[in-house]
């Protein structure tokens, strides 16, 4: 019980600090038709449909894209999505807080030319992520305290509507122009 607690007060300072941190990475926009590999990082509440994400994928699947899915979960159970994605749970926090996952190890370590962020809340763990990622754009909801932490934010009042969301990100990425 105090392990986590602590475990959830060290996370909860190592988000605050990722979400403050000046960016180490150079990033820079393509062009959505030059995109060659999309990261997502999602994570939408069991109540939100999971079919917009998956139409979503789909969408960048059929332009050709190379896709690598990420996302946390809540709870012990398997997944409801009908797509393979990676994934990391609680556990793969250790007690001090510093995210200990493989599958987030190389999720960081690939170059992405775009990095999806899709919530249906906002995610503190995500802060990390975002902030270590070698991604050149990183795109998701706009959120004050986050505009640091993404290249391009889409707002979308309703965190709920996850098919409006991934439709305005779909949309401003292609309107893109490469700025390196």
């Amino acid at each position: 019980m105090i392990k986590e607690w602590f475990r959830d007060f060290m996370l909860a300072r190592r988000c605050e600090e990722a979400r403050k941190a000046t960016d180490i990475h150079e990033r820079n926009t393509v062009n959505y038709h030059q995109v060659n590999k999309i990261g997502i990082l999602f994570h939408i509440t069991e109540d939100v449909d999971p079919e917009p994400l998956a139409l979503f994928i789909k969408k960048l699947e059929q332009d050709n894209k190379k896709l690598k899915i990420l996302t946390y979960l809540d709870h012990t159970h398997s997944h409801h999505y009908r797509i393979y994605i990676d994934y990391f749970r609680k556990t793969d926090i250790n007690w001090l807080g510093e995210i200990t996952s493989p599958k987030i190890a190389q999720f960081l370590d690939t170059q992405f030319d775009y990095l999806f962020c899709i919530e249906s809340e906002p995610q503190p763990v995500f802060n990390i992520i975002l902030n270590k990622t070698k991604a050149n754009c990183r795109v998701g909801l706009f959120h004050e305290s986050r505009t640091n932490l993404f290249e391009m934010m889409v707002d979308n009042p309703d965190w709920q509507d996850v098919s409006h969301t991934v439709q305005q990100m779909i949309n401003y990425t292609k309107l893109l122009k490469n700025n390196v």
